[in-house]
C-alpha cells in the first residue's frame, strides 16, 4: 500500500493519482439532512472524498478549518482527526468516498488532485458519483466495477483541477477563535465582551468580522451551541431541566425555557417527549 507518510506529507496540496491499477472503494453514499447538522468527531483509517451538492459542510481536518459548498471537494487523509465546527443548515447535502490507493509504481503520477478545490464543471463530477454510488450498490454484475468508476471519478477531478493549486483552508486566528468558543460556550460568563478580550480584538470588529466571516451574528453562533447541547442532553439522558439549564449557562431554569422555546419552536419537555430516548444527526 502506499505509504501513509508520503500522501500526509502532500496533504495541504495535492494528492498524485497513478492509474496502473484501479483505486478501491470502500463505501459512498449521499448524505442529505432535513435538519441542521454537525459532522462527528472521528479519525478514520482510509481516504475520504467529499463533493458538496447543497449547502455548506463545516469541517475541522487535522486543525485547519474548511467550507464545503456547492461544487467544492475535500479530501480527508488516513489517521487525520476531523469533525464538524459549526451547524450546517437543513438541506445540506453531499457525496462521501471512503476509498485506498494501489501500490505506488516507479515514475511520476498520471496527475494530482488538489486536497480542498472548487470544480469548474461540477454536474460532470455529479454524473460520476451517482453511477459510483449504482455501481457501489450492485448496479453491474462485475465486482470492481465500484473500483474502476472511483477511478474514472478521480481522473475526471484531476482533469478538472490540473490548473488549481487548491483552495485554502481559513486562516488559523478564525480557527483558534472557534476551538475557544467552543470550549467555553456553556459557561454562564461567556460573552461577546470576553471573547474578544481573550482574542485580543475590539469587541465590535469582532462582531463584524465573524458575521461577515460565517454569515451570522457571534452571539447567535454561541446560542446556537448551547441549544444544540440542551437538544442532546434532553434526548438522550435522564437530567432534570432545572440541572440541563445550569449546564448549558442559565441560573433560571424559567429563563432557560423561554429562551428554548424561542430558539427551538417548543419547549424543553414538549422537545424530551418528541426526542427523548434518540440521538441527533450527527454522524
Amino acid at each position: 500500500m502506499l505509504s501513509i507518510l508520503r500522501i500526509k506529507e502532500e496533504k495541504d496540496a495535492l494528492l498524485p493519482l497513478y492509474l496502473h491499477q484501479p483505486y478501491r472503494l470502500q463505501m459512498g453514499g449521499h448524505f442529505l439532512s432535513d435538519e441542521t447538522w454537525s459532522h462527528m468527531d472521528r479519525t478514520i483509517t482510509d481516504y475520504e472524498l467529499i463533493i458538496g451538492v447543497a449547502g455548506v459542510v463545516f469541517l475541522e481536518a487535522d486543525g485547519r478549518m474548511y467550507e464545503v459548498q456547492a461544487g467544492d471537494i475535500l479530501l480527508l487523509m488516513p489517521g487525520e482527526r476531523h469533525r464538524g465546527y459549526r451547524l450546517s443548515s437543513p438541506g445540506v447535502s453531499f457525496y462521501w468516498f471512503h476509498f485506498l490507493i494501489p501500490d505506488p509504481p516507479t515514475g511520476d503520477p498520471a496527475g494530482r488532485i488538489p486536497r480542498y478545490a472548487r470544480c469548474p464543471n461540477p454536474s460532470r463530477a455529479h454524473i460520476l458519483a451517482r453511477q459510483l454510488l449504482h455501481a457501489a450498490n450492485g448496479g453491474y454484475r462485475i465486482p470492481e466495477a465500484g473500483d474502476y468508476f472511483l477511478t474514472c471519478l478521480l481522473i475526471e477531478l484531476a482533469d478538472q483541477l490540473q490548473e488549481s493549486g487548491g483552495r485554502p483552508a481559513l486562516p488559523s486566528q478564525l480557527h483558534e477563535l472557534l476551538a475557544w468558543i467552543r470550549l467555553h460556550a456553556l459557561e454562564r460568563q461567556i460573552s461577546v465582551e470576553r471573547i474578544a478580550r481573550h482574542m485580543g480584538y475590539n469587541k465590535d470588529y469582532l462582531s463584524r468580522m465573524f458575521k461577515r466571516r460565517f454569515g451570522s451574528g457571534l452571539l447567535d453562533y454561541i446560542h446556537s451551541l448551547k441549544l444544540e447541547a440542551a437538544k442532546e442532553m434532553l434526548a438522550g439522558g435522564n437530567l432534570g431541566i432545572k440541572e440541563i439549564a445550569d449546564r448549558v449557562g442559565f441560573g433560571d431554569d424559567k429563563q432557560f425555557a423561554k429562551w428554548f422555546k424561542r430558539l427551538a419552536g417548543v419547549t424543553p419537555t414538549a422537545y424530551r417527549q418528541a426526542f427523548g430516548h434518540t440521538r441527533l444527526n450527527n454522524t
